[in-house]
């Protein structure tokens, strides 16, 4: 009688085993997420003992080679290191992957500065998105430098109040009139938070710091979770600022803003002269624990599919 086995694959391959007792060879063929058959020939009643014998013990062996090597395959996982404000873009891109390839990816989420402090602390995952500047990372020996590979930018915008006059922002000399003539303005603070970084650049490539400092609500970002809005005005978003009309101007990461584009009005990018596009870059942990899966991973991240979905997200593509 027929004698049939039944085991769940993480990926398609195809295994030939053979068995020159029985004169046979036992075919697994198998494709994704699907169930491998492995069928042996049909004996009749005259066949012998014998025969039965070492059929059963193939069978066997079989089954324990054949499921040894799908644990060890359903077991491997790229592990990832991804920026949390980057969340929505980065699940549907690794999601995409994960289709394709039949990789399974494991991401771990943190904030934009808490992901370059852990590699400097030599915490890498198989692949690491690390905002820049990351020196600290780069000299750890925790990732690979030449793995670096650029995978999308943080561009910073500027927000007024829903209806509310929209400043010049299209020379650096405008801007700076227009930070000027605002009553307040409101941004993230750098020291908690990379979405700081842009508008802290602008303030002071302008010269102007010092001059708008008493009328600017400067916002802790990740810093202010568990934190009231009684104990520190710092703990009020910018973006429900711009919302409620508390400030003339904000200055936010674009993808932060996109969300909530219909509750204030989105005036554009600050000029790169003043602001420079900050880079997200990604790298191979020295110890990844699939080499081959962290690359191509990695190299997909940047891939024209993945860049198409980061510019939907408010990123600038890496080309």
């Amino acid at each position: 009688m027929p004698l049939l086995m039944h085991f769940n694959f993480p990926r398609g391959d195809t295994m030939w085993v053979g068995c020159p007792t029985l004169r046979h060879r036992v075919r697994l063929v198998y494709k994704y997420r699907q169930k491998l058959t492995v069928k042996c020939p049909s004996y009749g009643e005259e066949e012998s003992v014998k025969h039965k014998k070492y059929l059963f013990s193939t069978i066997f062996v079989v089954a324990l080679v054949v499921g040894s090597w799908i644990g060890a395959r359903a077991q491997s996982e790229i592990t990832l290191l991804a920026v949390g404000p980057m969340r929505a873009p980065t699940q549907k891109i690794v999601a995409n992957f994960e289709a394709k390839t039949g990789y399974k990816v494991k991401v771990t989420y943190g904030g934009g500065a808490e992901t370059r402090r852990m590699v400097a602390k030599g915490q890498p995952l198989d692949v690491s998105l690390i905002v820049a500047p990351f020196p600290g990372a780069i000299a750890s020996g925790s990732i690979i430098p030449s793995s670096a590979t650029l995978v999308a930018s943080i561009l910073t915008a500027v927000g007024v109040p829903k209806g509310a006059p929209k400043p010049d922002i299209s020379t650096p000399a405008a801007v700076k009139k227009a930070l000027l003539a605002a009553k307040s303005i409101g941004y993230e603070d750098p020291d908690f938070t990379a979405a700081g970084e842009g508008p802290w650049e602008a303030l002071n490539k302008l010269g102007i710091a010092d001059q708008v400092a008493s009328k600017s609500q400067v916002e802790l970002g990740p810093g202010a979770q568990g934190i009231s809005p009684t104990a520190t005005n710092n703990a009020i978003k910018t973006n429900k600022r711009l919302e409620n009309g508390d400030i003339d101007i904000g200055m936010l990461m674009l993808s932060d803003m996109l969300p909530d584009k219909d509750k204030y009005d989105i005036v554009g990018v600050l000029p790169r002269q003043i602001c420079t596009p900050v880079a997200v870059v990604g790298f191979i942990s020295t110890h990844a624990s699939d080499p081959a899966g962290a690359k191509a991973l990695l190299q997909y991240l940047a891939s024209p599919d993945a860049q198409a979905i980061w510019k939907e997200a408010g990123y600038e593509p890496h080309s």
